[in-house]
């Protein structure tokens, strides 16, 4: 059973960074098939309610990185906590597809959004 919305103490087993590198790279593909949206940040020290933001250099410790993935009228989102799990909806055929995937290295995020995005892209 997915337990996203669960309040979780957030310990940094993933480098949001080093995924948006990877991830931008797997974006470029992507992109051959879907419009993909710019990735988007949360800082964790930022006040509440906390925003989300595009520009990475206004974020002092990343908390989430998120990426959307539109294609027709279906869309594709997923942000990734650096505490080692991911939020990832499919929106497809006027359904939503809610995904909690959890792990414990940026390998594991980055292997569990591309799965998924490639999924909802195949």
């Amino acid at each position: 059973m997915c337990e996203c919305g669960k309040i979780r103490v957030m310990e940094h087993l993933v480098d949001l960074d080093e995924l948006a590198t990877r991830l931008a790279i797997a974006a470029e593909e992507w992109r051959r098939y879907a419009r993909v949206g710019p990735f988007t940040w949360r800082d964790e020290r930022a006040s509440w309610p906390q925003p989300i933001l595009t520009d990475r250099t206004a974020i002092e410790v990343p908390e989430s990185l998120g990426v959307t993935i539109h294609r027709g009228d279906d869309e594709f989102q997923a942000v990734v906590w650096t505490g080692g799990w991911a939020d990832i909806d499919l929106f497809m055929n006027g359904t939503n597809l809610p995904l909690c995937p959890e792990f414990q290295d940026v390998d594991g995020a980055y292997a569990s959004v591309v799965s998924n995005a490639e999924d909802f892209l195949a």
